[in-house]
């Protein structure tokens, strides 16, 4: 049995939860455990960030002494014997300062290479909507999931039977 579930104090309900779930009475007892392991991932979360602070600062660091050590003298990479070799990797991000200029320029010089080859989810979901088709050459896939949120303070009194 894991650590979580130990924690949990609850090993039965695990063995038990496909037949479980149909009860609507252990709705209370399904969230009630939904929100405990959300939290503890949430504090574990916590934790882990907390311990690995120091390191990726250390870290940092000593990236930031290899990164002048190698452009001081004029290196892309310098190696060594027994731990391995430090080298410059370049990597690159763009944004746009003027989107309808650069749109234009686009279609003007067709360099659509530039542009990411997807579709804008809420545009294309808008369109269904209004049109009740999708665009030529495109999916629009739904994935549903269950959130959990803590009842109100006015509704702590209230429990599904």
């Amino acid at each position: 049995m894991s650590y979580w579930k130990k924690r949990l104090n609850d090993a039965a309900a695990y063995r038990s939860l496909e037949n479980d779930m149909a009860e609507e009475t252990k709705v209370d007892e399904r969230i009630k455990q939904y929100v405990s392991v959300r939290d503890m991932i949430a504090a574990l979360k916590e934790r882990q960030e907390a311990e690995l602070k120091p390191l990726l600062e250390v870290q940092e660091a000593l990236s930031g002494w290899l990164q002048e050590f190698m452009a001081k003298n004029n290196l892309d990479n310098v190696k060594s014997a027994k731990y391995g070799t430090a080298h410059f990797t370049t990597r690159y991000t763009t944004s746009l300062a003027d989107p309808d200029a650069f749109m234009k320029f686009v279609i003007a010089t067709n360099s659509f290479d530039m542009l990411d080859k997807r579709a804008n989810s809420t545009a294309v979901k808008e369109y269904v909507q209004e049109h009740n088709s999708l665009p030529p050459g495109c999916n629009l896939n739904a994935i549903k999931t269950v959130g959990v949120r803590r009842p109100s303070k006015k509704a702590e009194t209230f429990t599904a039977q």
